[in-house]
């Protein structure tokens, strides 16, 4: 009966820490595949540093990660008017398929972009009844300035020895990676 016992608490023991583990002792292979939609007026505009107006935690992050590679970053409570280049980034879905040893994911990341800190895009986006088409829709401005949206896939194989927590971490490490690369390739004037 003791032993009984000892193996059942063994494994809800080793359960709980590869559920809760925030470890990766493993090898990935991660693809990312982006859609970016854009429109450029004439003479855009392109002001300096980020205003990110999270949405999620992920947005967060992204602003920590712009920070992190010398970028000025606000970030905005709301979806306002500023200063910097605005920014609104969020997950819009996330999937994983876990056991210890092989762990699969995918992750769509929405971003909304403009070079003068427009937010006008973003806010018909968020009011509209159809997200996809008023995603994929610029609305015309006088104002200077080079608009767009991103669409990122990230998708992840991992094999080794994997927490949920680590593995889960390390797919939205590989997204904010990926979603910042685009990022800092449109603040310097590059649609495609």
């Amino acid at each position: 009966m003791r032993k009984t016992y000892g193996v059942v608490l063994t494994l809800a023991v080793l359960s709980l820490v590869f559920y809760f583990g925030s470890f990766t002792l493993a090898n990935s292979e991660t693809h990312v595949s982006v859609q970016t939609g854009s429109m450029r007026n004439v003479n855009a505009t392109f002001n300096e540093g980020f205003c990110v107006y999270p949405d999620s935690p992920f947005g967060k992050m992204v602003a920590t990660e712009l920070k992190g590679r010398g970028h000025k970053v606000m970030t905005l409570s709301s979806p306002v008017e500023c200063d910097g280049q605005f920014l609104a980034v969020w997950v819009e879905w996330f999937n994983v398929s876990y056991s210890p040893i092989l762990a699969e994911g995918q992750v769509r990341v929405v971003a909304i972009y403009s070079s003068a800190g427009d937010p006008a895009h973003y806010l018909s986006y968020r009011n509209a009844t159809d997200k996809e088409k008023a995603l994929m829709a610029f609305s015309r401005t006088e104002r200077p300035q080079f608009q767009a949206y991103i669409l990122l896939d990230i998708s992840d194989e991992s094999r080794g020895i994997i927490g949920l927590r680590g593995y889960q971490n390390h797919l939205l490490r590989e997204a904010v990676k990926a979603t910042v690369d685009r990022i800092e390739s449109l603040s310097h004037g590059e649609a495609g």
